[in-house]
């Protein structure tokens, strides 16, 4: 195999840094795939672009002494040193006690590929060569081996290409010991360009990047995923993508392999529709966020109004959910792989939106998308979602009916859905506000969409958007809404519903995890419903409207 390629899990990955080009053209791409009996090559270029795509990699290139560091990670990095050593150690000292480390490790996680063997381990270490730094961390009572990081060395840059850490030592502060002194030996000593932790993960959700930038001033380095297919893989890929939500619903290793393989389609297709597109300081999209019943609708419906005084520029109007320019509902990645999101043009949606990757990777990170996220009071939420339920004729009964069958597992959802978004940068804004701080909240949510209003703007917009109004409100009306959709908006309205068993039900759900079959009730309820839900939406539109009154 060429110098310049490693075979991973039957895909070609280039050893390259990725700030030098490869120097490969796809033709000579494809005769490696060709003679290396791979199902694909995995490339980046426009490394470190002020464009933040979909893909990147986490790099430092910031030397720091400790006193650089805040007074909590200091604490730890000095605690983590005084009961581990932390050095560069030679390949016989890993060959010999690595792979109790590695065993260790892996226990912490689900794995989606397969683990190396003893045996398999060995010889992997021993394949490396003379690129390759060894360090390792060491118990200092017993001088036992509890973490260690593979690094690939070339010219003034380093890859972490593999950290291990043993779980049982992570409260002695291993991991805080092991960055802070290998930073310090290849930024500071050594004055390297930079070093790297890897990419964006395509298989898992992972905290290791979140650790680093929060604690070591590691930052995204964003790039431009490039991917070259063999002939038979490509046809596969070509077939599959469409449907490739279909294999998330599987539970089963193959098929979850074959999901991530497809989910990395997609994120190389946006790649190329952000790279490709116009983008500049304009707001493409606003998107009004917020927990089903939570005062979404109401938000958009004040956004609507607010733009429609954003002076030569396309408003952000309501149309008609079944028109093809509407994005609701629709999901965020396919609205930005399309044509649309290319132009200039402004759009305007609402939507629940709880899946962390797109939260993570895509609305968190474009500049031309604003998101306003609204929180509302759990227990007002159920009694909004009873009713709606009741009026569109989905369940009969009373609410304690609806809360032993529905509103528990209801709560669980909007917690989770209110911690995904806890800690991320966008508007935030409270139902109670709507209410209560009417007038300021419109004046924040103009700031936030660089809308200067006056007070006659003010005054109409909040009696157009008043909650009582708006059953009456054409513009509303043509998003297909029911009179019904809009009910009271009372704050606190749930002390006319709850009962004390109920109030100490939703407190031991804010506190505590469901049971087992809580949990099972919950996935056939709320999680597998609306995979199964989206699937058809964005697959099976027709489907899905003949059978919507199901879900």
């Amino acid at each position: 195999m060429n110098n310049n390629w490693r075979k991973y899990h039957g895909a070609l990955i280039p050893w390259n840094p990725p700030h030098l080009d490869l120097g490969f053209s796809q033709l000579d791409i494809k005769s490696q795939i060709k003679k290396n009996k791979a199902y694909f090559a995995r490339w980046t270029t426009e490394f470190d672009s002020k464009k933040q795509s979909l893909f990147w990699y986490i790099i430092n290139d910031k030397p720091r002494d400790i006193n650089d560091y805040s007074v909590n990670t200091r604490s730890k990095i000095n605690r983590g040193l005084k009961k581990l050593n932390v050095r560069r150690i030679k390949k016989t000292e890993l060959i010999a006690n690595g792979y109790n480390v590695y065993k260790n490790a892996l226990s912490r996680y689900s794995i989606v590929f397969n683990s190396f063997s003893e045996k398999e381990f060995l010889k992997d270490i021993e394949s490396l060569d003379s690129n390759w730094d060894f360090w390792g961390v060491f118990n200092k009572k017993d001088e036992s081996l509890v973490a260690y990081s593979l690094n690939r060395v070339v010219g003034d840059y380093c890859d972490y290409s593999t950290i291990k850490f043993d779980p049982k030592f992570l409260k002695n502060y291993s991991s805080y010991a092991l960055y802070f002194s290998m930073n310090k030996f290849y930024l500071n000593e050594k004055k390297f360009r930079y070093v790297n932790n890897g990419t964006r993960s395509i298989s898992h959700q992972t905290n290791i990047h979140d650790f680093l930038i929060d604690k070591f001033s590691f930052r995204k380095a964003y790039c431009k995923m490039e991917l070259v297919y063999s002939p038979g893989f490509a046809f596969l890929i070509k077939i599959l993508f469409p449907i490739r939500s279909l294999f998330n619903l599987i539970p089963l290793n193959f098929f979850r392999k074959l999901f991530i393989v497809l989910n990395q389609e997609g994120i190389r297709q946006l790649c190329n529709s952000i790279y490709e597109s116009n983008y500049n300081n304009t707001t493409n999209l606003v998107l009004s966020n917020g927990n089903f019943k939570s005062g979404s609708t109401w938000v958009r419906a004040i956004i609507n109004e607010i733009c429609n005084y954003k002076i030569d520029s396309f408003p952000l109007g309501f149309q008609n959910p079944k028109h093809k320019n509407w994005i609701h509902r629709f999901r965020i990645e396919r609205f930005l792989m399309s044509k649309s999101s290319k132009n200039n043009s402004q759009w305007i949606s609402k939507s629940h939106i709880f899946q962390k990757d797109i939260i993570n990777n895509i609305l968190i990170n474009q500049d031309n998308i604003k998101v306003i996220n609204i929180d509302r009071d759990i227990k007002d939420v159920l009694v909004s979602h009873y009713h709606h339920l009741i009026n569109a004729k989905k369940i009969k009964g009373t609410f304690d009916s609806y809360f032993s069958k529905w509103g528990k597992f209801k709560a669980k959802q909007c917690i989770d859905y209110t911690n995904a978004w806890k800690d991320y940068d966008c508007l935030k804004l409270k139902y109670s506000d709507l209410q209560n701080k009417n007038e300021e909240t419109i004046i924040k949510l103009a700031e936030y969409l660089s809308v200067n209003l006056t007070e006659e703007n003010i005054k109409y917009i909040q009696k157009e958007t008043n909650i009582n109004n708006l059953r009456a409100n054409s513009k509303v009306k043509n998003l297909n809404e029911e009179d019904w959709f809009y009910r009271k908006g009372i704050i606190g309205d749930w002390k006319n519903y709850f009962n004390d068993k109920m109030l100490e039900k939703i407190n031991d759900i804010e506190i505590n995890d469901l049971k087992f079959f809580e949990k099972i009730s919950y996935f056939i309820k709320f999680t597998f419903r609306l995979k199964l839900k989206y699937f058809l939406y964005n697959y099976f539109p027709y489907i899905y409207i003949k059978f919507d009154k199901f879900f």
